[in-house]
């Protein structure tokens, strides 16, 4: 009897260990979750705070500037209910509160056209900012936040202000190519930018300036081609008319 009521109290002891690990693996594997849930949402708000920062540089509109306030908000709601007597989450919160009732009532945009980038390394650098922007719009669309219509309108002005600049930096090697002298190539590339713009139905006003200042150059180009053949037309024409004028004087004289 004796016996029975030590295995009987082993096993008790035994099955409560097992739940107890159990009910521990259970936390860990809770707060192990909760931490990559807020990592992940921490890491969106710095996403959206860093590309913010590019406002100055690349032309915002207020539908993309309200869209990532909002996913910043969205993600600290996720953080403030994980972990409410965070008062720093708390704070940050109410701070984009208070900025995303701003933008809805008093953003204007900085700049409406692209500030043409200074260096090729620029020029990398926005155009990575403006696809990983046309990404975040995509995520917001995908998951029902942002509308179709809003989605393919912002789309396709971040597209524009890829191609604009893409075409700043043809413009820039145009010129390099132009003070090399070679005409060829800068002929080249002022075609393929022409060629390009051709293709768009809804120029803004910056890519209508854009394509007549790429026509400009082309004309110029063709009226220096078309200026130096015909002085080398003209040169050829007074070397025939001086070689005949020579053969004239030197050839042999008839005998009546």
């Amino acid at each position: 009897m004796t016996l029975t009521l030590i295995l009987i109290t082993i096993g008790a002891l035994l099955f409560l260990v097992i739940i107890y690990n159990m009910l521990q693996q259970y936390r860990q594997k809770q707060e192990a979750e909760k931490r990559a849930l807020l990592l992940k949402h921490k890491n969106i708000i710095n996403e959206c705070e860093e590309l913010l920062l590019h406002a100055g540089q690349l032309p915002f509109s207020k539908a993309l500037t309200l869209t990532l306030y909002q996913r910043m908000l969205h993600s600290l709601n996720i953080m403030h209910r994980q972990d409410p007597a965070n008062a720093q989450v708390e704070s940050r919160k109410a701070n984009t509160e208070q900025q995303l009732q701003q933008v809805q009532e008093h953003y204007q945009m900085e700049q409406a056209s692209l500030k043409p980038p200074e260096s090729d390394q620029q020029a990398i650098h926005m155009l990575k900012i403006v696809k990983r922007l046309r990404a975040l719009l995509r995520i917001e669309h995908n998951n029902g936040k942002l509308g179709n219509q809003t989605f393919i309108i912002e789309d396709r002005r971040l597209e524009l202000v890829q191609l604009k600049i893409n075409l700043a930096n043809l413009v820039k090697r145009t010129r390099l190519a132009l003070d090399n002298k070679d005409n060829h190539m800068a002929r080249q590339m002022l075609a393929k930018g022409l060629g390009v713009l051709e293709q768009v139905p809804d120029k803004d006003e910056q890519l209508k300036g854009i394509e007549e200042n790429l026509q400009l150059r082309l004309n110029e180009l063709d009226q220096a081609q078309n200026r130096t053949k015909a002085k080398q037309e003209q040169r050829v024409r007074e070397e025939e008319q001086e070689k005949s004028e020579l053969d004239m004087l030197f050839e042999p004289k008839k005998k009546w």
